[in-house]
């Protein structure tokens, strides 16, 4: 081999050797991560909007239009009565109470004149039963609903044809009978309407029929 032609053939060997050395390597190809879709998706990172349950907003508002009353918070369902009490009486007891639980003004003003109007509920002017406990409740802070509700559980006692409560309404009424009405009222009215044996607290009627016929207080 002449001179030239070795010294051209260094020339192109230098050449390819500095081409290959300036040629960034080629990454491998990322294997994608397999999702499974029973694990539990990542956490949502801060700031970020929650479609689920922490952001649903409040619980929807007792029945009728949302309004609250002393009541709520109940239970829906009074303690069997002892002795047992007519289907007719205790099938309205029960409606009662549900519909007290619920706030439901309008579902009591039903019961009330179910079987006409005539329930007795105030010894002031005449109102409409809706209005009048909702007054009380709302504007005058009286818990009435949630009074009804207690002494419709309480023990009862028998007037001719009317089932009444509470028991201490009766004459001749025990301090059991006052002791079971501990916390429906300041304890020191209580003690007062055992002492002159006169329950003038809230008290309500059914007749043997499931005849609603009053829940009122006062003298």
């Amino acid at each position: 081999m002449n001179r030239a032609l070795l010294l051209s053939a260094c020339v192109l060997a230098t050449c390819l050797a500095c081409t290959e050395s300036r040629r960034a390597p080629t990454p491998p190809a990322e294997t994608p991560t397999p999702v499974d879709a029973g694990t539990t998706p990542p956490a949502r990172e801060a700031g970020m909007p929650d479609a689920g349950l922490a952001d649903a907003g409040p619980l929807p508002s007792p029945m009728d239009g949302g309004t609250a009353c002393s009541a709520q918070g109940l239970s829906p369902t009074p303690s069997p009565a002892q002795p047992p009490l007519p289907p007719a009486v205790d099938s309205m007891r029960r409606r009662i109470v549900a519909a007290a639980v619920a706030c439901d003004y309008a579902a009591l003003g039903a019961l009330a004149d179910e079987q006409g109007k005539g329930l007795r509920f105030s010894f002031g002017p005449d109102m409409d039963v809706t209005h009048f406990w909702r007054m009380q409740e709302q504007e005058h802070g009286e818990p009435v609903l949630a009074r009804l509700v207690k002494i419709l559980s309480l023990p009862y006692t028998k007037q001719g044809e009317l089932y009444v409560w509470p028991s201490a309404f009766r004459e001749n009424a025990t301090a059991q009978d006052f002791a079971a009405l501990k916390g429906l009222y300041p304890d020191e009215q209580l003690q007062a309407m055992q002492r002159e044996l006169s329950y003038l607290g809230l008290r309500a009627a059914i007749t043997g029929t499931g005849d609603w016929q009053f829940a009122v207080s006062g003298d």
